[in-house]
C-alpha cells in the first residue's frame, strides 16, 4: 500500500489543500539526495551545513518562524516524499511544518521533503531545499 493511501494521510488530506504528486517527483528528489554523503540510512549531515529543530508537541507561530529561515522557508510549497519510487504530497509549507509528525506518522527511518514553488503554472522542484525528519526532529540543509 502506497502511503499516501494510509487512512490518516487520507484523512488529512480531505482537510487541506494538496496534490498527489507521480514518483517521478520522488524520483527526483531521491536523485538528488543520493548525490549526498550518506551514512548507511540518512544523509551524512556533519558534511552538510545545516541547523536542528525539535518538533514541538503543538508546533505554532514560533516553530514556523525558525522553519522559514531555512531553505524550505523560501518556497510556498513542500512535497513529502515517503520513498523515491512512491508518490509524494505537495501541500502549503505551512501547513506542512505544522503537521510534519502526522504526515510521517508510521513512515519509518529519516524521511525526507523539499521546497517546490510554481513557474508559470508548471511545478519546479527544488531539491537542493530540503530536510530530513525522523522522531528526533527535524534538520534542514541551509545556505552556506
Amino acid at each position: 500500500m502506497s502511503y499516501v493511501e494510509h487512512q490518516h494521510i487520507k484523512e488529512w488530506l480531505t482537510r487541506h489543500e494538496h496534490e498527489i504528486l507521480g514518483a517521478e517527483y520522488s524520483k527526483m528528489l531521491e536523485g538528488y539526495l543520493d548525490t549526498l554523503p550518506w551514512d548507511p540510512s540518512r544523509i551524512q549531515w556533519g558534511d552538510i551545513p545545516h541547523i536542528e529543530i525539535q518538533v514541538p508537541e503543538t508546533p505554532g507561530v514560533d516553530f514556523l518562524r525558525v522553519c522559514r529561515n531555512t531553505a524550505i522557508g523560501a518556497h510556498e510549497f513542500t512535497m513529502i516524499m515517503y520513498n523515491g519510487s512512491d508518490r509524494s504530497i505537495l501541500c502549503r509549507s505551512e501547513e506542512a511544518l505544522l503537521d510534519i509528525d502526522l504526515l510521517y506518522f508510521r513512515a519509518p527511518g529519516p524521511r525526507y521533503f523539499c521546497g517546490v514553488d510554481r513557474v508559470d503554472g508548471k511545478l519546479a522542484l527544488r531539491a537542493q531545499d530540503f530536510g530530513e525528519y525522523d522522531t528526533s526532529g527535524l534538520t534542514f540543509r541551509v545556505e552556506e
